[in-house]
């Protein structure tokens, strides 16, 4: 077993940060005399054109993390540091985006339904394509409009959704029609796999093309932050959004609200009340 598994055992950290890390990682065992790198050393080799702030964040971050690990506290390269920088806005749904999607599912089919499913149970549940990809049909309570899934660091997490929500599920779960017994909430309803549970990258090319026919660019994660800002524009204090997104702290929210920020003032704005009128 390398270091690098035994890194990630005994740290407990989840799928994903592993491979994310794991990237990192990779190259940095490379490096000769590892054990007398320095911080300068160590931001050089991470001083690449192709990476952005972001990823050398991760990478130094990882790498400091591992060396602390396998050398001790005394290593010369964990005064490492990058600033990191605050990412650009990014996207989710206003109330009428969200309205033109739902809107745009053709129900009259099993697939428009199962759509319709999806795009109401990834805003109401804050459940992520993966959480999508992988929920049962036998961990959803209808009656009580809630749900289990496997969540981020694979540990089950609860969710709920509204009785409207659990109408439509309602709605695909009849015209849902599984090969042999899957239990995949969501199904594929054509081609080769039709019948089967829809994976991760199914999912988002679904998605994908929701977005191009309704003439906006979606992914699944706009659905994490439509929750957010939606949730706290209809009134649900922070803690309340932090608990129901199953998020670890509110600081989590204020960054999936970070859109609520600039929008929010419009109907404030100095000029407009001025020139036209409050």
């Amino acid at each position: 077993m390398s270091d690098i598994d035994r890194f990630f055992i005994e740290r407990g950290f989840s799928r994903a940060t592993q491979a994310t890390y794991r990237r990192v990682l990779g190259d940095l065992v490379s490096v000769p005399d590892l054990e007398r790198l320095d911080a300068v050393g160590l931001l050089s080799f991470y001083d690449r054109p192709h990476w952005g702030n972001s990823m050398r964040y991760v990478a130094v971050s990882a790498s400091r993390s591992f060396l602390r690990w396998r050398y001790g506290a005394g290593h010369p390269a964990l005064s490492a540091r990058i600033k990191r920088r605050r990412p650009k806005r990014q996207r989710s749904l206003s109330e009428s985006q969200l309205v033109a999607l739902l809107s745009s599912f053709d129900t009259s089919t099993p697939k428009g339904a199962r759509d319709l499913a999806i795009a109401s149970l990834a805003v109401d549940a804050r459940l992520r394509v993966s959480e999508l990809a992988r929920l049962r049909l036998s961990d959803v309570d209808l009656r009580l409009c809630s749900l289990q899934v496997v969540v981020k660091g694979g540990e089950w997490g609860d969710g709920v959704f509204s009785p409207a929500t659990a109408n439509i599920i309602s709605a695909w779960v009849a015209r849902r029609k599984p090969t042999g017994e899957d239990d995949h909430l969501f199904l594929s309803t054509q081609g080769m796999t039709k019948g089967r549970g829809l994976t991760v990258n199914g999912i988002k090319t679904t998605v994908r093309r929701w977005g191009e026919a309704v003439g906006f660019k979606l992914s699944p994660h706009d659905f994490c932050r439509t929750f957010a800002i939606l949730s706290t524009q209809n009134g649900a204090p922070s803690r309340v959004v932090q608990a129901a997104g199953r998020w670890a702290n509110i600081e989590m929210v204020e960054h999936y609200t970070r859109n609520l920020e600039q929008e929010a003032i419009r109907p404030y704005l100095p000029i407009e009340r001025l020139l036209v009128g409050s």
